[in-house]
């Protein structure tokens, strides 16, 4: 057993619920664990390895039918739990690792050993739930986390908020940390964004844009909230927006990176179109995580170390990750 498959003794959502309708099965990698994820006619959930117990085939190319996940070799059949049976030799008992497989916050999420624990229901007082969005990036986890834990490549990445980059020197970066997580607080000169932005959060020249965040390694996420300020008063403008990222590793070098948008409107117009502000936010989070994935899959080395890098001011946090993630992420259980 590798070190990132120790990884699935957390939770870890792995697939939107939209993806599995009833009777069907899809295939998933997480944590270094090839897995077949399903749902029932009833809508019950089951994730099982992806490998027949009989003679090796994946269960994931198979069918789902009275509630249990059929092989297409030989029509073997595992209900959730993993037990399997022959249709032709009925007393043949056979088994297959299963995992925790639940539903919250329209996402799917897998783990090890559930024993009755649920996932975290994600909610925010006072915040309206945008939905989630789900990419996948060719880059090994702790890549992942290195750019969304610095906003420094906010000043020519991100089109839509981050720094003005001819002021990007004004910007402060402040770093707290614990035992269990790193909350890193940013502020300095917005840049101007395109029409549809300006418009939306009332953001004027001269703003100060704020990047606040926490990372926990429980497993690997931030807690991100973004919003600008009249640099005179202090005063928010009318949109501010906050984001849970989930860095799920399929294996050593492709991550999973899952968005949870959570919205505070304060223009009244605004409030009453949810659905579409919703519609429109998660697109824009999708393609904001497209703009972190071109870079991550150009970097020229994808190693994870640290070493011959040149660290400036906003890159102390790399290496606290790093030490948190073999800590708490990475451990063995004993």
């Amino acid at each position: 057993m590798n070190a990132v498959s120790y990884a699935l003794k957390f939770w870890h959502p792995v697939l939107s619920s939209r993806a599995l309708p009833p009777n069907r099965v899809v295939a998933i990698k997480v944590a270094g664990s090839s897995l077949a994820v399903f749902r029932t006619g009833d809508g019950q959930l089951g994730a099982v390895t992806d490998q027949c117990a009989h003679r090796r085939m994946k269960l994931s190319v198979g069918t789902v039918r009275h509630g249990r996940l059929i092989c297409p070799y030989h029509g073997w059949s595992f209900d959730r739990d993993g037990n399997g049976e022959s249709p032709s030799a009925p007393k043949m008992q056979a088994c297959v690792k299963s995992y925790g497989c639940a539903e919250a916050s329209g996402a799917i999420w897998i783990k090890a050993g559930a024993n009755g624990e649920k996932p975290p229901t994600l909610a925010m007082d006072g915040w309206d739930f945008a939905g989630a969005e789900f990419n996948r990036v060719c880059a090994p986890l702790e890549l992942v986390i290195d750019n969304f834990s610095e906003v420094e490549h906010t000043v020519t990445t991100h089109p839509h908020f981050g720094f003005d980059r001819e002021q990007a020197s004004k910007a402060v970066m402040e770093l707290e940390t614990a035992e269990d997580s790193i909350t890193v607080r940013n502020h300095g000169p917005a840049k101007m964004p395109p029409l549809d932005t300006r418009l939306a959060v009332a953001i004027r020249r001269g703003d100060r844009f704020h990047s606040n965040y926490t990372f926990r390694f429980d497993p690997p996420r931030s807690s991100v909230t973004h919003l600008w300020t009249n640099p005179r008063t202090g005063q928010e403008r009318m949109v501010k927006y906050h984001v849970l990222h989930y860095f799920v590793p399929a294996d050593e070098t492709t991550t999973a990176i899952v968005t949870f948008g959570f919205l505070k409107i304060r223009w009244p117009l605004f409030r009453h179109l949810g659905p579409q502000m919703g519609w429109l936010f998660r697109r824009k989070l999708r393609q904001t995580v497209e703009e972190d994935a071109f870079l991550l899959e150009n970097l020229a080395d994808k190693s994870p170390g640290l070493d011959g890098m040149k660290l400036g001011r906003f890159d102390p946090i790399l290496s606290l990750t790093r030490e948190r993630l073999r800590r708490i992420y990475y451990e063995a259980p004993s």
